[in-house]
């Protein structure tokens, strides 16, 4: 039985089928019925539901929502159909820029690795070598790097060491800028075409007419996906959001009230930010304080998540 320490959302990214090529944490739709049915059905509360009894302060160790974060056309096409079939109802993050003819790099770079990559391993591997090649790497701190790396681990257990690396290097020592002529390059270098990458990568405002018109809600997730939103002024943030706002109640004719934190990253002027915009509940990545020695749910802005990989690592372990 999977067990709650705290009432908390359940967080999807990835899926696959024959379309849909697997990735590093990707299910299927077989997987997230079993993850369901692991979990127990009646456990799930709709997120009209879980906003009522948040503001009630009703919710109890044992209530769960479902969160799919980033908008992706593989949550529509794979787990929908799933949770439709379980008369399940869930929270929908999304960041804007996609649905407003703008490219992301962010899932590009991710399909591109998994596509042209027999291993992940083999793309880290190959960035690594890059970086260092390149002199970047005569910037990284091996304090710094050990403690960025060693918080990763200990906040996100789906994450390999050379994950967490990775993710240290491109934010690090590299930035955004040069992470992004890094790839691009890349990119360049195996002959492939962004847009070409880019096709089915995102739903459109007609996939969050559906979902909105079908009792699920749809929440802010910043317009860019910032993957350090803490490191961004109070001015910029409040851009980020305003403008994902923007699009939300364009689309759907009303005023978001949810939110995720993209990557996990915010700070105080994220959460006056959201406040400000009349967001009622925001939702963290993880299952650990943000703060050591803080708490779990410190605010109706930072309700705890589990990854869905967590949890199929240990239905698996039950095989």
């Amino acid at each position: 039985m999977y067990y709650n320490k705290l009432p908390h959302g359940i967080m999807f990214h990835h899926f696959h089928n024959e379309k849909y090529i697997p990735s590093r944490g990707s299910i299927s739709g077989d997987d997230l019925k079993k993850l369901l049915e692991y979990i127990g059905i009646e456990r799930f509360l709709s997120p009209d539901a879980w906003l009522e009894k948040l503001a009630k302060k009703e919710l109890k160790n044992a209530d769960i929502c479902l969160t799919f974060d980033d908008g992706l056309l593989s949550q529509t096409e794979v787990a929908l159909p799933v949770l439709e079939h379980f008369k399940l109802k869930a929270f929908w993050f999304v960041y804007s820029s996609v649905f407003e003819g703008k490219l992301e790099n962010m899932e590009i770079y991710r399909l591109f690795r998994t596509r042209y990559f027999k291993k992940l391993d083999d793309f880290y591997e190959l960035i690594f070598k890059k970086v260092f090649e390149a002199g970047f790497l005569e910037k990284a701190y091996p304090a710094k790097e050990k403690e960025v790396v060693g918080k990763l681990l200990d906040s996100f257990p789906m994450y390999s060491l050379n994950d967490a690396r990775f993710i240290y290097i491109r934010n690090n020592v590299l930035g955004k800028e040069n992470y992004e002529k890094f790839m691009d390059s890349l990119l360049e270098e195996f002959g492939v075409d962004k847009f070409e990458l880019a096709k089915h990568l995102w739903m459109s405002d007609n996939d969050l007419h559906y979902l909105n018109d079908n009792g699920h809600a749809i929440g802010l997730h910043s317009y860019s996906h910032p993957t350090l939103m803490a490191e961004l002024s109070y001015r910029q943030q409040l851009k980020e959001y305003q403008e994902n706002f923007r699009h939300l109640k364009k689309v759907l004719g009303e005023d978001p009230i949810s939110a995720s934190h993209p990557c996990d990253s915010y700070n105080s002027d994220t959460l006056k930010v959201l406040r400000e915009l009349g967001i009622r509940l925001g939702f963290r990545a993880n299952m650990f304080p943000k703060q050591p020695g803080g708490r779990l749910n410190d605010s109706n802005l930072e309700i705890a998540r589990e990854d869905h990989s967590n949890i199929m690592a240990t239905l698996k372990g039950k095989k």
